[in-house]
């Protein structure tokens, strides 16, 4: 502990430690049933205290009918075309459209980040699986930073003729160390298993991550990369060196089993536990990223398991330079006053369960129709491993008749189906499902192509609700952490330069160089997708419908406020305000306008020059009918003899 600790008394392994252990206890009492059974329905699984993994049901139909997994499967689909339908993934706007450098700095960094989350960050695949993770566990939690590693190098200096430098000493070359090889620059998106997850449950709902006292991260790591971190100082990153621990010290983070991963490895061998083996390179042990707020002081250090220090604390803004943690928590379904809400899961469960008890009473009924149970007489010579097989034209030897009786069963009523069926409109309707079964259910919806679309309708309704939770309460404020780490931290000049081409600085703004004054604007950050996105048809009629009404307003109608208009029409179509789709200027409309005039002075100019052409060419016609006449009085002046004087003088006037 530092100085300024001691004074205090502080004990940050203590604080660590109580944190720890106190939102373990909570997280295990109320939080980690409900993820387990989620986990198993997702993967087709009957949760762990259902009947079905009773010993009384080992022979009897115990199938999973996969409606949940078809719902979120359907989601992600649904998921997949409305954020990948854009070349752009997201927008970065100027929080003052007035200044010239935050709208320069708003388009580089919109650049920057669509080619970081082409490029560098696997952004397809974190997004479906943070999508996943929503509806399965009903938060998703994630993790951003800036990744940077490099490797030390050495060169042997040369004079000036180009000749190694040798020692005096020893006459052996000179050998310095050069610039280090950049191994990775990028930033980095990190899914966090909520098991690996520690916050205060009485946070606000509404801001989990800035509201909770303390957050922790625990990280499995390689006994290599421990010791690797015990000797090397981040020097972009600022990241401290870590303190030097023993093995033994090392060895008691390794204990660190967790059912949560088990139920999702499907109760395979946990290969993040202990596996009683000398400890090696490649053992994993658990560390800890302590964020801690205290007095109004944010400080983060690091601690192996809850034993040992590895790092001093240090004030949020000097670990991780924008000054904020480096975590988002969102939810697919929003529950007031929860930290952690139900999941899309957990409220179908009940559903789930019931459609699956009906399937598998139907499917034992069928089965006892279709082979009938026996009732044989106790201690009677009964043949019952013939009666067991059933199998046709085999003869099941008894002494009497009446020892062996046949139970008949009646055969599975309509009702089975019936029911079948409204527990599946129920399940779809409650989840946002539009499936087939659905369809065949409701004979007079499917009948017709209106009904079709009030079945589809109602459901893309509730997708799109969801996808818009998620946007809201996860993706934007992931690609607003990814804004700030580019600010923060982007020194690639490849990259940058490559950023400021495609903005057009230079043709724009008359900027030639991307500088840390630009970057470090005040933006806001816009995610490509809305309400009526899920369905490309539609989103496309929605946009055509949008701008074509837009375009007829700007041009018939005379003293609105067209971006007020503009935000109406494009919010109306599910785009927000459609301020990404003018890029004429500062304002849109503005843009439209100026367009709109340029046409008409062309149209004026060329008014003007068919005008011209006009009075040219009456103006000619008017001199070959002088020139005509001209010609008639010089003929007849010829032909009067002798000429008269008035005559000669009127001739000597036409020539």
């Amino acid at each position: 502990m530092s100085e300024q600790d001691q004074q205090q008394g502080r004990d940050w392994l203590a604080i660590a430690r109580d944190a720890y252990t106190s939102s373990t206890n909570y997280m295990d009492a109320n939080w980690r049933k409900r993820w387990e059974d989620s986990v198993a329905m997702f993967q087709s699984r009957h949760p762990a205290d259902s009947k079905y993994n009773h010993e009384l049901y080992k022979h009897r139909s115990r199938l999973f009918r996969p409606k949940t997994r078809s719902v979120v499967r359907k989601n992600e689909a649904a998921a997949a075309a409305a954020f990948f339908s854009n070349v752009d993934v997201v927008s970065v706007g100027p929080e003052n459209e007035s200044d010239k450098a935050q709208l320069a700095s708003s388009e580089v960094m919109s650049e920057l980040v669509n080619y970081r989350l082409q490029k560098s960050v696997p952004w397809f695949r974190l997004l479906i699986g943070a999508l996943q993770e929503a509806q399965v566990y009903g938060t998703v939690v994630s993790y951003q930073y800036w990744k940077y590693k490099e490797r030390r190098q050495f060169e042997t200096m040369v004079d000036d003729m180009g000749e190694p430098m040798l020692d005096p000493m020893t006459g052996e070359p000179v050998i310095a160390e050069a610039a280090p090889l950049v191994l990775e620059d990028k930033p980095c998106i990190e899914l966090i298993p909520l098991e690996n997850i520690r916050f205060d449950p009485g946070a606000d709902w509404m801001d989990v991550v800035g509201s909770t006292p303390y957050l922790i991260r625990a990280v499995p790591m390689y006994v290599a990369d421990v010791k690797q971190m015990m000797q090397t100082t981040d020097r972009k990153t600022g990241a401290a060196q870590w303190k030097q621990l023993s093995d033994g010290d090392i060895r008691t983070a390794v204990q660190e089993f967790d059912t949560l991963r088990s139920q999702r490895e499907n109760r395979r061998e946990d290969p993040k536990t202990e596996n009683n083996a000398p400890l090696t390179d490649f053992e994993i042990v658990w560390c800890h990223e302590n964020f801690v707020r205290l007095d109004g002081e944010e400080v983060v250090y690091w601690t192996m398991g809850t034993q040992h220090m590895l790092t001093d604390p240090k004030p949020l803004a000097e670990a991780y330079f924008h000054g904020k943690r480096p975590f988002v928590i969102g939810t697919a379904v929003i529950e007031a006053h929860k930290a952690v809400p139900d999941s899309l899961v957990q409220l179908g469960s009940q559903l789930q369960r019931e459609a699956n008890d009906i399937a598998n009473s139907r499917a034992d009924n069928v089965k006892l129709v279709l082979n009938k149970r026996w009732l044989a007489k106790r201690g009677k010579s009964v043949d019952i491993p013939s009666l067991m097989r059933n199998a046709a034209g085999t003869v099941t030897m008894v002494d009497a008749i009446d020892d062996v009786q046949e139970v008949n069963w009646p055969d599975v009523t309509a009702s089975a189906y019936q029911e079948q069926d409204r527990i599946n409109v129920d399940f779809d309707e409650l989840m946002g499902n539009f499936s087939s079964g659905s369809v065949m259910t409701n004979r007079k919806l499917n009948e017709t192509v209106g009904g079709m679309s009030m079945l589809n309708g109602s459901a893309s309704l509730l997708t799109e609700y969801m996808l818009r939770t998620f946007v809201e309460t996860w993706v934007e404020p992931v690609i607003l952490q990814l804004v700030q780490l580019e600010q923060a931290y982007e020194t690639d000049l490849v990259v940058l330069s490559l950023a400021g081409d495609k903005a057009q600085l230079a043709q724009k703004y008359g900027i030639n160089e991307v500088t840390d004054e630009l970057l470090n604007q005040s933006l806001t950050v816009r995610v490509n997708v809305g309400m009526g996105a899920t369905n490309p048809e539609t989103k496309l009629q929605k946009f055509i419908m949008a701008t074509q009404t837009y375009a007829q307003i700007a041009a018939n109608v005379q003293g609105v406020d067209l971006e007020a208009v503009r935000k109406e029409i494009y919010g109306l179509a599910g785009y927000r305000d459609g301020a990404r789709f003018f890029k004429e200027g500062n304002d849109p409309s503005a843009g439209m306008l100026q367009q709109a005039q340029q046409i008409i002075g062309q149209l004026q100019q060329q008014i003007q020059a068919l005008q011209a052409d006009k009075q040219t060419e009456q103006m000619k016609a008017l001199a070959d009918v002088d020139l005509k006449q001209a010609q008639t009085v010089k003929t007849l002046i010829e032909a009067s003899t002798p000429p008269s004087p008035q005559l000669a003088q009127a001739a000597g006037n036409v020539g």
